[in-house]
């Protein structure tokens, strides 16, 4: 490319040639009068020295020469280390100017600023110039290659599916070599898996294009029976009968490649460990009710019964519950919940059968991970740091965060800190509350209006007599953050408002909402976005309609979710471990497995509008447009 990755940051440009770049920049475009150029001595690489030889001879240069050294000099100063300089030259070039020759560099190095500094809907418009798109069979192959496979990954960030689709496919008949092809496909059908199966069939039946059309055919299948192993087989044998010669029926996707080998080696006995019983009871029924729920549903849609047994870890040592469910022939274990249970089972080298536990412990510093154990868990600390990448994508930087006295929420505040600084953003004010009537108090202070009254009182003080005053909140939030139950949160939006900070976006994990429709209740909630399970508005799930039938408890929507997950997760582990970002679109969220042998999660996102909540898209949002992004 033409913008390295790998900068050594230089000192910033001195008075003189930030004053020349702010002269270029408002007037770039004035006649001056031809100055010589002295060129007797070659200038250094990348200094400021040629930065300014440059923009003194684009100033007389005409056109294309003058864009060719603006270019050039943004190129210089990019690798300077001045982005934003960099990024104000090659904004003000006219790219209708440039010969083919200097619009593909121009847009390969624009486009790689823009996606560095996350500007997708500018880099947007770069990289779908028309321009550019008329030009396709004149550039080298290298240079085709590279700007449609930026398109294409842009697109699928923004959610322009049928769009990055076509760029996929055009790569797709670029002569790749074949294990560019091959990440290329890869690259197109994750694209495909990663939307709702409803607008794939939309996409299928919307497009006029017959290879388009099967790649959308193909990933609904697919999608709609992915949690039925003999199910998709079939619909995927159905599909290669209808599409003989498709590029996919020459090299299915990896995940179903392996289908058959997974039905093979599914486990046909298995065992929970689970606490039935004692003071987790309650989680552990909710999470063997969602297990079973989904095992009847597998069961009535043709798979093998098998065998499953149950044992209480409420009643024994899990070491030796494991071991009796080993010796009885489970061929896969799923439990336990409990946290110190499953630190037992992590401080072993190795476990005899794979093993799915249901919670996640951090690996003790020098130990690697257990062989055969996967942790799954419903960490809060994963949903803070999705809320933190979220708030970074739709633009904002400055964040306030808020939090209740409990430990979950203390750990959820630390890993959304975390993630934020990592983004780079700055974390303005960190305020916790009880919950015991002083949320005003906790507002007023982070948003530093007893520091206005003070002010206020203090200026009564010395005229000595009273006087109208409106107190003002800070202005340098952007952004709050918050861990906090509904009964908590419904308390805090009102008060955020009565303190003129309304206006402020509020991000927070799922705890924030009860997970039932209450449009009167939940009034008070409104704005606040929030990370989710997809359980929670899926309508069409069996699963979750047996569990409204005999057990519903919609506090324990989480744990039905998790224990439907865990039974749709164990057939696929190899698939996860042996796939690159494999993902199994589960009733949590979406899960993929880390090479620490953790379910990571990504949940969806929704906001309360009107008292009830409302899925939102999981793309970036146009929020981020308005921003400047």
């Amino acid at each position: 490319m033409i913008l390295s990755n790998t900068l050594c940051r230089l000192p910033r440009q001195s008075q003189a040639v930030v004053a020349l770049l702010c002269l270029w920049l408002a007037a770039c475009s004035a006649p001056v009068k031809k100055t010589d150029i002295d060129a007797a001595a070659p200038l250094p690489s990348y200094s400021l020295e040629t930065v300014q030889a440059l923009l003194l001879e684009a100033r007389v240069a005409e056109s294309p020469r003058k864009e060719q050294l603006l270019i050039k000099s943004a190129e210089q100063l990019y690798l300077l280390g001045d982005q934003d300089w960099a990024r104000n030259l090659l904004g003000s070039i006219e790219p209708d100017r440039l010969p083919p020759e200097d619009l593909w560099i121009y847009t390969r190095q624009y486009s790689d600023l823009l996606l560095e500094q996350e500007a997708y809907f500018l880099a947007q418009s770069v990289l779908m110039n028309p321009q550019l798109t008329a030009q396709w069979e004149l550039m080298p192959k290298a240079t085709y290659v590279d700007l449609r496979l930026r398109r294409a990954e842009l697109l699928a960030k923004l959610g322009e599916t049928a769009q990055s689709v076509q760029e996929y496919i055009a790569l797709d008949h670029a002569n790749l070599p074949a294990e560019q092809q091959s990440q290329n496909q890869d690259a197109l059908w994750q694209t495909l898996m990663n939307q709702p199966h409803e607008q794939l069939q939309a996409l299928a039946r919307l497009s006029d294009d017959r290879e388009q059309q099967g790649w959308y055919q193909l990933a609904a299948l697919s999608k709609n029976n992915q949690h039925q192993l003999e199910s998709q087989l079939r619909g995927v044998d159905d599909w290669l009968m209808r599409w003989p010669g498709h590029p996919a029926a020459n090299r299915l996707p990896r995940d179903l490649q392996l289908l058959r080998q997974l039905i093979e080696e599914k486990p046909q006995h298995v065992a929970l460990l689970l606490p039935v019983s004692g003071k987790l009871g309650r989680a552990g029924r909710a999470i063997r009710d969602g297990f079973f729920a989904a095992h009847y549903q597998s069961v009535q849609a043709g798979s093998p019964a098998g065998r499953i047994s149950l044992y209480d870890t409420n009643l024994g040592d899990v070491q030796s519950l494991y071991q009796q469910a080993v010796d009885a022939g489970a061929e896969l274990i799923i439990g336990p919940l409990d946290k110190d249970k499953v630190a037992e089972l992590a401080l072993m080298p190795a476990l005899p059968v794979p093993t799915l536990a249901l919670n996640r412990i951090e690996q003790p510093a020098g130990l690697l991970p257990t062989q055969n154990l996967v942790q799954f868990g419903l960490a809060a600390e994963d949903e803070a740091r999705q809320a933190a990448q979220r708030a970074w994508i739709e633009g904002h930087r400055l964040a306030m965060v808020v939090a209740v006295d409990a430990s979950w929420a203390d750990r959820s505040a630390l890993a959304f800190i975390n993630e934020w600084q990592t983004l780079g953003g700055t974390v303005v004010e960190y305020s916790k509350f009880t919950g015991k009537a002083d949320y005003s108090k906790v507002v007023q202070r982070g948003l530093l209006i007893d520091h206005s009254n003070q002010r206020a009182a203090n200026v009564r003080n010395i005229l000595g007599r009273s006087m109208e005053f409106e107190p003002r909140r800070r202005q340098d939030i952007d952004m709050i953050f918050v861990t906090a139950l509904p009964n908590q949160a419904r308390q805090l939006k009102p008060t955020l408002k009565f303190h003129q900070a309304s206006d402020i976006p509020v991000f927070a994990t799922s705890h924030v909402y009860a997970g039932e429709p209450d449009a009167k209740l939940d009034s008070d909630l409104n704005g606040i976005r929030f990370s989710t399970l997809p359980w929670i508005f899926d309508q069409q799930s069996e699963e979750k309609k047996a569990i409204e039938r005999f057990s519903n408890d919609p506090a324990f929507n989480r744990l039905y979710a998790m224990g439907v997950d865990a039974y749709h997760l164990y057939p696929r582990l190899r698939q996860l471990r042996e796939i690159p970002n494999a993902t199994v679109f589960g009733a949590t969220g979406n899960l993929q497995l880390t090479p620490e042998g953790h379910i990571q999660r990504e949940q969806m996102w929704a906001q309360i509008r009107r008292g009830l909540a409302q899925p939102l898209p999981t793309v970036i949002s146009n929020e981020a447009k308005l921003s400047g992004s």
